[in-house]
């Protein structure tokens, strides 16, 4: 910028020709001091919003982020109003680790536009890597109330409040997702988890059912509703996060008295069939011994021999909460099966004796060779094939259990039994198609190897005194446009790596149809060193480009995409073209400012992919 000085400053000819100039027109001393301010403060040129920007974005991509505070600084002051250069110089601040003025930068903008989504992401992005667990989810609650139709919000929202064991909270999160795609079925899945751990057993298994009904036959979603359908009905001592079991009563020594007394009596009711006497008699048990096993089961037993297998149903599942005997849970598992054959419930009966008869193949390979004690009593796998056989015809599309008991087939050497399962097998598509398929959703695998992961624009790296480094993420956002160069999933580990390890982020297109080979779309690996805790994947667009829609990126550990090996997964959206960009070029995006910086060497530089 130009500034004029005093004549004094000049040099000699310069200063005799103000001199002259003076004497010739006459003009006092006092004058020129008065004009002198006015003629200075026509010289310097206010300059244009996007002219600070881009002077701003030249001192920050060489490193000189003081430089660039300064000039920001001034544009704010020449032009309070310019929301651009607030956001900015919070980009800037973010990369300084100043988180807090950050934050107070990007509120600013806020301030004036609470409707800004990209300011609140990039908010966001600052408070979840500063470790602001709350606070974050108060900044994603303020996007999802600005940006409603966005199904991702919704869901990103509903697993930060599982994180926190905010799950009521997390509830209605998942409930707004699904609604927005009522199609994606293993999005259900998850909704169906919520509703369970919560303890809303009746609301999960609406959701499975409703799975269940549209999956295709054999495809590995189905299997994840079977599991999650079988939790719900109890097969485990997993029984919601929100269960409190209850092992010991808060009871005084004259209520435990009683509590003895009763069952006495109870079980003498029980034992001469008196059922409808005994069921009162149990119920004042249960009453003051919640946790007492064998008056559950023998009053679930007692609901079923008076015919009330919808009452008996809830009292055994509760055997999977107490202190039960491995030989009681397993006749619980029988007593749901008929329980569910009575009610007409087949699919969830054949589910119950299938277990049971796997159980028993098991332990008969296991003990095969093994002397038992005499009385020892085992599943009597006859049986359960005899119940399976009863419940396969009224279940469509079911692997039928051979009935009978061999663990070979009749008739057939040991060679031929192997060679008819080879055959079997090969008929089998490979496992890896089913893995490439594999979701967290319906699980409870909210404790992950990484503490975030944030889609974004761009990346930027700030190396530590001590040699380690941290990614930040730039323009940080859920939803990009199709023309999108790259986008970048920056992470961080929950703790840091003790040895070398490959991470592996596989992308491809989420639909509503359930196929058993989707075609992936991007792929990336990072090698994360010792003590490596940040890191980034790059995802090039396909070379078709992206297809908009909502896509999943599963996250695993190794160069195998398995679901032994699946950690974790992450979702980003692709919008629709607008209808003018096909009339007119696309302007130049913010975005293109970090594309440039790539490969450069600064302390805090954009990376290539070959710096990772």
């Amino acid at each position: 910028m130009k500034r004029y000085l005093p004549c004094h400053r000049q040099n000699a000819f310069a200063q005799r020709t103000c001199q002259n100039i003076a004497m010739l027109l006459g003009v006092p001393l006092v004058v020129m001091l008065t004009i002198g301010p006015v003629a200075s403060a026509r010289g310097p040129q206010v300059l244009s919003e996007e002219a600070v920007a881009e002077r701003a974005k030249g001192a920050w991509k060489n490193g000189a982020i003081n430089s660039a505070l300064d000039i920001l600084d001034q544009g704010i002051q020449d032009n309070p109003q310019a929301l651009t250069l607030h956001k900015l110089r919070g980009d800037v601040l973010a990369t300084s680790r100043r988180p807090r003025e950050a934050v107070e930068a990007y509120e600013a903008v806020l301030a004036r536009k609470p409707t800004a989504v990209a300011v609140r992401w990039a908010k966001w992005s600052v408070l979840i890597r500063s470790g602001q667990g709350e606070a974050s989810i108060a900044e994603l609650q303020r996007i999802a109330h600005v940006d409603v139709r966005n199904p991702l919000i919704h869901l990103r929202l509903a697993l930060e409040l599982r994180n926190l064991d905010r799950l009521e909270e997390s509830l209605v999160s998942y409930k707004k997702a699904v609604q927005l795609v009522p199609d994606f079925l293993s999005w259900r899945l998850g909704l169906a988890r919520a509703y369970f751990d919560v303890l809303d057993y009746q609301g999960a298994q609406d959701e499975v059912d409703y799975v269940l009904q549209r999956v295709p036959p054999g495809s590995t979603l189905e299997l994840l509703a079977r599991n999650l359908l079988s939790l719900i009905y109890g097969s485990s001592k997993d029984r919601g996060r929100r269960f409190a079991p209850v092992y010991t009563p808060n009871a005084t020594a004259g209520q435990l008295k009683e509590w003895a007394i009763i069952r006495g009596d109870a079980w003498r009711l029980y034992a001469a069939g008196r059922y409808a006497e005994a069921e009162p008699v149990y119920r004042s048990a249960l009453a003051l011994n919640p946790g007492d096993p064998t008056a559950t089961h023998q009053l679930a037993l007692i609901l079923m021999e008076l015919g009330r297998c919808e009452e008996a149903i809830p009292f055994f599942k509760l055997m999977s909460n107490v202190d039960s005997t491995e030989e009681q849970y397993a006749d619980t598992v029988f007593r749901i099966g008929q329980c569910l054959v009575e009610l007409e419930q087949w699919s969830e009966a054949l589910v119950h004796f299938q277990v049971l008869y796997q159980a028993a193949v098991e332990f008969e390979e296991r003990n095969k060779n093994v002397q038992r004690p005499p009385a020892t009593r085992v599943l009597d796998k006859e049986k359960l094939a005899r119940w399976i056989d009863k419940v396969h015809p009224h279940v469509p599309n079911a692997d039928r259990i051979p009935s009978g008991a061999p663990s070979g087939l009749p008739g057939l050497s040991e060679e031929e039994v192997l060679t008819i399962l080879a055959e079997k097998a090969a008929e089998i598509a490979p496992e890896k198609e089913l893995d490439e398929q594999v979701s967290l959703m319906g699980r409870d695998s909210d404790f992950s190897w990484f503490r975030f992961v944030i889609p974004a624009s761009g990346v930027m790296r700030d190396d530590f005194p001590t040699g380690w480094h941290e990614f930040i993420p730039i323009d940080p956002e859920d939803s990009f446009a199709i023309t999108q160069r790259e986008i970048y999933l920056v992470f961080r580990l929950a703790s840091a790596s003790f040895d070398a390890l490959l991470l592996t982020a596989q992308c491809s297109l989420e639909t509503s149809e359930v196929t058993r080979k989707p075609r992936g779309l991007a792929k990336d690996q990072v090698i994360m060193s010792t003590n490596d805790r940040s890191g980034y994947f790059i995802l090039s667009p396909p070379e078709t480009g992206w297809t908009p829609g909502l896509y999943r990126c599963g996250l695993f550990v190794g160069e195998r995409t398995s679901a032994d090996t699946h950690v974790d997964e992450v979702r980003f959206r692709i919008n629709e073209p607008p209808v003018s960009s096909m009339r007119k070029p696309e302007e130049p995006k913010p975005t293109d400012f970090i594309n440039s910086l790539s490969g450069r060497t600064l302390p805090w530089s954009v990376l290539d992919s070959s710096a990772k």
